[in-house]
């Protein structure tokens, strides 16, 4: 007889009976008890650890098993929970497996949650600014970030590579870190840039028109400028356009404004140049000036300004006239006339008091035969070359019975005699006036006549002398004469003695022709008393005519003076 009891346990009871042959039986009873006393055999899932954002409940973990020899198991498990950080924690699962006799067994499972993911992060796009905007976060954007596991903190650091001006490449870099420390990062560009040029600072100069002389220089205006991103840089340039004349043109002058990353703004005025005035002199003189003829200066050198080139006529018109003797005038006229045609003329009047310039001069010796002469061919090689032959001829003195009529001086009306011995020269003065230089010119020429030209009878029988002295006053006789050699040039030694041989007159240098005769019957000798007069009588005489190649003449004289 079997009653079963839990699991596969029960309580037999075992009826034994004992037949004999005979067929009695005997019985007597064994009781057999099944019991289970042994718990169930489990086996537990392998410790694991997961990440947090995996299912953490024995659906994923692992599933603990039982065996039972004695029938079913039944498993229960509970969690005892450690946290740690984050969502991360550690799970201590024990399971327990009871056989349905109620014998357990438990055995214990370890799980493990981490968190070994980082966070997902997004960073706000790549950006390109302005240097004048802002480039914190609040303006180029936030990075984004979640974790499966947690909280997430988001930090960010920047690296910077600087370019032109305040510009620059920036490398932001965005961290993000969940509360386990796994972190992840995202990089964002942001690309300051500048693309505004900058502004002018004073008040920019406007077109004008001005003359060629009062052109502004290209530093008569300095101007600055600002940029938002740096400094900036102004440059200034000329740009001319040549126009109708060397002085009139234009210019473009064009002020730059550059900053560092080559924005640049430009502002240009227009400059009209133009030339409306006159070479000007800038050189002191008179205009009106008084001299003479002798101190008529020279043309001032003037000297102009303008500001482009100019050429200079100088004219000089006088009222002088050769051969007019009169005061006169001269007109300097300057006349100035720039590249452009503008033209000044400047005037100076020169008032002068015409003033007369004396020479004198000698002409070569003339003999008076030899014919009339035209005084321009002899005065031509006695004066300057410039000196003009047009002017008037003057006679000043000397023999009139030489002519001048005109330039023709006529000596051969001449006669040798008393007044024009042979050997004598005879001067005259005459006068030749002219202009010169815008002055009177006046030559006073000495003309030299003589009679070289006539062959003179002067030989022995040529020679007369007085045989008789009579000095009463009738006008006869009354010298001692040596006659005929008059014109010869010759020089007499006279010498007269008495009938004793006494010397009672001596002359060196005896005047030679009729009634001429030095000798009137006086002595220049003490040996007759008191008397200057020698007595009547014959007297001697010893005549020597110097170098004229003669022997002496010697012979009596008689002496009356009754």
């Amino acid at each position: 007889d079997v009653v079963t009891a839990c699991g596969n346990t029960k309580v037999i009871t075992r009826t034994w009976t004992a037949t004999d042959e005979c067929g009695n039986p005997t019985s007597a009873t064994q009781t057999i008890t099944v019991q289970d006393t042994t718990p169930p055999v489990l086996t537990v899932p392998a410790d694991v650890t997961i990440e947090c954002n995996e299912d953490e409940t024995s659906a994923n973990t692992g599933v603990a098993t039982a065996t039972d020899t004695c029938g079913d198991v039944t498993i229960t498990e509970s969690d005892d929970v450690v946290t740690a950080c984050g969502n991360t924690k550690v799970i201590t699962r024990t399971w327990t497996a009871t056989d349905e006799c109620g014998n357990p067994i438990s055995a214990t499972q370890t799980i493990t949650i981490v968190d070994t993911v980082a966070p997902t992060i997004t960073a706000p796009d790549n950006v390109t600014i302005e240097c004048s905007e802002d480039e914190t976060s609040v303006s180029t954007g936030v990075a984004t970030a979640t974790d499966t596991c947690g909280n997430v903190t988001i930090t960010e650091s920047d690296s910077e590579v600087a370019a032109c001006g305040n510009t620059k490449i920036i490398t932001r870099t965005w961290t993000a870190t969940d509360d386990c420390g796994n972190a992840s990062t995202a990089t964002q560009t942001i690309t300051v840039i500048d693309t505004t040029a900058p502004t002018f600072v004073e008040s920019l100069p406007t077109d004008i028109t001005v003359e060629c002389d009062a052109v502004p220089t290209i530093d008569d205006v300095v101007l600055t400028a600002t940029d938002n991103c740096g400094n900036a840089t102004v440059t200034v340039e000329d740009v001319r356009t040549d126009g109708s004349c060397p002085s009139s043109y234009s210019i473009a002058r064009t002020w730059t404004a550059t900053d560092e990353c080559g924005n640049a703004i430009s502002h240009t005025q227009n400059i009209t140049v133009q030339d409306t005035k006159a070479p000007e002199n800038v050189t002191e003189y008179e205009e009106t000036i008084a001299v003479t003829s002798l101190d008529i200066p020279d043309a001032p050198e003037l000297e102009f300004t303008d500001c482009s080139e100019y050429t200079v006529e100088f004219t000089e018109e006088s009222t002088f006239v050769d051969n007019v003797f009169v005061d006169y005038q001269i007109t300097r006229t300057w006349t100035a006339t720039d590249a452009c045609g503008n033209e000044s003329v400047y005037t100076q009047t020169v008032l002068i008091a015409i003033q007369t310039v004396t020479t004198q001069t000698t002409a070569a010796p003339l003999c008076y035969d030899d014919g009339a002469v035209d005084l321009k061919d002899i005065i031509q090689d006695l004066i300057p070359s410039d000196v003009n032959l047009q002017g008037v001829w003057e006679f000043l003195s000397g023999s009139n019975v030489a002519t001048l009529i005109g330039s023709i001086f006529d000596p051969t009306k001449l006669q040798l005699g008393e007044d024009f011995n042979p050997g004598e020269v005879l001067e005259f003065l005459v006068k030749y006036k002219t202009t010169r230089d815008g002055s009177i010119y006046e030559t006073e020429l000495t003309l030299q006549v003589n009679s070289d030209c006539v062959v003179l009878p002067c030989g022995e029988n040529d020679i007369v002398i007085s045989k008789a002295v009579t000095p009463n006053g009738d006008a006869y006789n009354e010298s001692f004469d040596i006659k005929g050699i008059e014109l010869c040039g010759f020089v007499a030694d006279v010498k007269i003695f008495n009938r004793w041989g006494a010397l009672i007159y001596e002359s060196s240098n005896y005047t030679l022709g009729e009634n001429l005769g030095d000798w009137r019957g006086n002595s220049n000798k003490s040996s007759f008393g008191t008397s200057d007069t020698v007595p009547n009588g014959t007297y001697y005489y010893i005549i020597t005519l110097k170098d004229s190649g003669l022997a002496p003449f010697t012979g009596p004289v008689y002496l009356g003076t009754k």
